[in-house]
């Protein structure tokens, strides 16, 4: 038995070293067979996309946005996956972990807010369409999730949505953050959760941690107006729109607030409630006409004093 298999080897390999048309057929087979297996590996590399191997999810694959992490520019951050139940999925923190509460959540990419809902699990949620089947969903947001955005509104990477929270059954302050898949619709759940990718670079897997990730997201400076609730007024005394002075969603016929330049969100949802007309100390008043879509900006000149301003449906 021994010697008759050491034939059949022996034959076998003497095959393959002759000339002629067998020869040639073998070895078109075997390139066949390579070609195949590159095949499998451009396969294999599409379903590490979440994606799986099907023409119309390739496709997918190859228009997934370049989503960056959804904080500001150069801020660094701790990732986790934690359990297979859990993965994809990302929970992020400041790196080190040393404070992420009211922490404020940008948008990870250009898109539409397609829901913003409370959960009894995962708190004040947010949703995002970025177009070609992709979505975002953001988790235990610490504010109603309509504070800063509503569904309809269009983002940008820069337009802050929420702050990082603990609500929902979260019991500790952190952000709960997806990717996600479905090729048609503008609601998913996660069930179509696939691997996150931050500037290009993969971050998924069961029980993994990246302890310092660095945010890309630096396509523009976020204006100071994005800090203002939807329905109030806010006036700012830095020039970016920076340090909040003033903040009302109602009448202030006493007030002190001084600043440099103001920025505004005028976003009464209310119809015929949208205007603000802003008396100043040194004389004179200015009116803010603009309601959610456009209701924010600046004032021609500053370094004036408010005296009282009162919302009204016209100035």
């Amino acid at each position: 038995m021994l010697h008759r298999t050491h034939r059949r080897t022996r034959s076998r390999t003497h095959r393959r070293t002759r000339p002629g048309r067998l020869g040639r057929l073998r070895a078109v087979l075997v390139a066949g067979f390579a070609v195949l297996g590159l095949a499998g590996t451009t396969v294999a590399a599409t379903a590490d996309e979440g994606t799986g191997p099907t023409a119309d999810t390739r496709a997918a694959a190859a228009a997934k946005p370049l989503f960056q992490m959804p904080f500001a520019c150069d801020t660094r951050w701790q990732l986790n996956t934690y359990g297979s139940g859990h993965s994809p999925a990302l929970d992020i923190v400041v790196e080190r972990n040393t404070g992420s509460d009211a922490k404020p959540v940008l948008a990870s990419a250009p898109g539409t807010v397609s829901a913003a809902y409370w959960d009894n699990g995962s708190g004040n949620t947010i949703q995002i369409n970025h177009g070609n089947g992709w979505f975002t969903a953001y988790y235990h947001l610490k504010d109603s999730p309509t504070t800063y955005v509503r569904k309809g509104q269009s983002v940008q990477p820069s337009t802050r949505i929420g702050r990082i929270g603990t609500t929902g059954a979260s019991s500790w302050s952190h952000l709960h953050y997806e990717q996600r898949y479905k090729a048609s619709g503008d609601f998913t759940d996660e069930r179509h959760r696939v691997p996150v990718h931050f500037d290009g670079v993969q971050y998924t897997g069961t029980n993994k941690e990246w302890p310092s990730v660095t945010s890309r997201n630096c396509s523009g400076s976020t204006p100071g107006w994005q800090d203002c609730p939807a329905g109030y007024v806010c006036f700012y005394s830095g020039a970016n729109g920076t340090g909040s002075v003033c903040r009302s969603a109602g009448d202030q016929p006493n007030s002190t607030c001084g600043f440099r330049k103001s920025y505004y969100n005028n976003g009464n949802p209310q119809p015929g409630y949208d205007h603000v007309q802003v008396y100043f100390k040194e004389g004179g008043s200015q009116c803010i006409h603009h309601g959610w879509a456009d209701g924010r900006g600046n004032f021609a000149s500053g370094g004036r004093t408010i005296d009282r301003f009162h919302w009204r449906g016209e100035c």
